[in-house]
């Protein structure tokens, strides 16, 4: 196998003693990151800080599910790097909190637990790299897409300069928006056609859906869809192909806006009742 370009990390975070659940913002999350990487390379985490498009990380905070279920008040985040130069970097500052802790997430003291990178250790880890991906990408004739945080996918400008967020999982905004990150971060060898994209997000359907609209902590908090959706694939091979692909890539990339930032936590999920059975996806009391 290639040197990974792709990885996906869950880290385990212990707060002091007798700290309650935090209600943890999706800037606070993304500061610890930043805190880490300049702890091993801080000319690295001004670069990554910097803005713009196409950042090679994502950080979310990881839902408790029933399937590895924490005590109330320890967390696991989430990062993935989405460029094989970040590992090194990342790696090497996460040991050193084994022996020199010096985390905050926001003013709360962190110590570092347990640490999951390798495949089938945790839902949410695991490395690859894009040339795998595509070289292993196995077409089929739907794929369930589960999104555990809150998601939203940018469409462009208001008139007074906001962003425009969609809300639904529909196929151009949920491919559209893996497709722009994988060509913003593949290898040049493994960038998608546009057109073929266009194509295919409009051959694909939504064919079911459990979704709830919600929101992160933040100001202004972070609107987005959670749940599972559904999706029948075009009958058209290469299409077929190219939807089947972005939907195994997901689990690395994220979906939509603020993946930096706690949103758009999102993989595959055919077949796995444990993940659309998850919190976020069966809580019909969800608030808007």
């Amino acid at each position: 196998m290639l040197d990974p370009d792709l990885y996906a990390l869950v880290i385990e975070l212990h707060p002091p003693n007798g700290t309650e659940r935090l209600s943890v913002s999706g800037a606070q999350v993304q500061g610890l990151f930043f805190e880490l990487v300049r702890q091993s390379d801080p000319e690295l985490a001004n670069l990554l800080h910097a803005d713009l498009p196409g950042k090679p990380f994502t950080v979310a905070v990881v839902p408790p599910q029933r399937s590895y279920a924490t005590p109330s008040a320890v967390m696991q985040i989430r990062v993935t790097l989405l460029q094989a130069g970040l590992f090194p970097t990342f790696i090497r500052a996460l040991l050193s909190q084994f022996q020199r802790p010096a985390l905050r997430l926001g003013r709360v003291p962190m110590q570092v637990g347990n640490v999951w990178g390798t495949p089938g250790s945790h839902p949410w880890a695991g490395y690859t790299t894009y040339t795998t991906l595509a070289a292993q990408v196995q077409p089929t004739n739907w794929v369930r897409l589960q999104f555990a945080t809150p998601t939203a996918v940018a469409q462009g400008p208001l008139p007074d300069g906001r962003k425009r967020l969609e809300l639904l999982p529909s196929p151009a905004a949920v491919f559209g928006s893996l497709a722009r990150r994988w060509n913003q971060l593949a290898p040049p060898d493994q960038f998608l056609d546009d057109e073929l994209l266009a194509a295919a997000c409009n051959a694909t359907l939504v064919a079911e859906h459990r979704l709830h609209v919600r929101s992160l902590p933040g100001t202004p908090p972070q609107r987005g869809f959670v749940g599972w959706c559904s999706y029948e694939l075009p009958r058209d091979p290469q299409q077929r192909r190219v939807i089947t692909l972005l939907a195994d890539a997901a689990v690395y990339l994220g979906v939509g806006a603020k993946t930096t930032r706690g949103q758009g936590l999102c993989r595959r999920v055919d077949g796995d009742h444990a993940a659309t059975d998850a919190e976020g996806a069966n809580d019909d009391d969800a608030t808007a």
